[in-house]
């Protein structure tokens, strides 16, 4: 059985791996669950300075499995909300992670997938990576992103990336502030280690104080009451005509009904 996460440590530095290629690294609750428990256990763990979000195969992360999501029409409202609180429950753990993480970003990050890199402290992405927003384009929301992309380029641009729904550049997503540096696909792992190597330089107990202060004295603070709130915007969404539509659109690989 495929482990759907991989986990290392060595020299200090954790590994957290998506392990979904097939899906393109796309999350469901087993996935989003592992994830909260390496993080966890990443954050127990001493000897653990730096954490590095990875993934393998093509793609970073294509964000919300749309085969599990398409179950949840037929499921009641709790069990919906448990599945759409669990996917905001990854991200916030990512966020909350008490030490630095560098999100490695290669192949395509959207939807979620953006909202796991932006949960971490910094994002350095292959030269030839691509980034969007698409939900809205498959009739869904992005909304386990919401908080952090805010964070990251201000509501007015996370406005139009949400309400756009198109794909963009490694050097797009550089200039509005979605990522900290791009370098080639065969220099990413020198970067993420030069990265790595020079956050141990600093305390770890006033990285994990600044980490605590930033969010506390931020306007608007991705904590868990922001995400109780879009959880159930998330939940109540995927059920609509217009998501189901949308999901299977893309599965089917056409067009959705309302851009035809």
């Amino acid at each position: 059985m495929t482990t759907i996460v991989k986990t290392a440590v060595a020299g200090g530095i954790a590994t957290l791996t998506l392990n979904r290629p097939q899906e393109m690294n796309a999350f469901d609750g087993d996935t989003a669950r592992a994830i909260i428990e390496a993080i966890e256990a990443f954050a127990a763990d001493d000897g653990v300075r730096v954490m590095v979000l990875a993934a393998e195969g093509r793609s970073f992360s294509a964000g919300g499995d749309f085969n599990w999501v398409l179950t949840w029409p037929g499921l009641d409202a709790i069990t919906r909300r448990v599945g759409a609180d669990v996917m905001m429950g990854a991200v916030q753990a990512v966020y909350d992670f008490p030490k630095p993480s560098i999100a490695r970003v290669h192949g395509s990050a959207v939807g979620g997938g953006i909202g796991l890199m932006l949960a971490c402290d910094f994002a350095i992405a292959a030269s030839s990576a691509r980034f969007g927003l698409t939900s809205a384009r498959n009739g869904l929301l992005a909304g386990i992103a919401i908080p952090v992309l805010i964070q990251a380029v201000g509501p007015r641009v996370a406005r139009q990336l949400l309400m756009h729904g198109g794909l963009f550049d490694s050097a797009t997503a550089l200039r509005l502030g979605l990522v900290d540096q791009v370098v080639e696909a065969d220099e990413l792992d020198e970067a993420i280690a030069t990265l790595a190597g020079e956050l141990k330089l600093s305390a770890p107990s006033v990285q994990s104080l600044v980490k605590q202060l930033i969010t506390a004295v931020n306007a608007v603070p991705h904590d868990a009451e922001v995400a109780d709130f879009l959880g159930e915007h998330v939940a109540n969404q995927c059920t609509t005509d217009e998501a189901i539509e949308g999901m299977k659109a893309f599965l089917e690989k056409r067009k959705p009904r309302w851009a035809v």
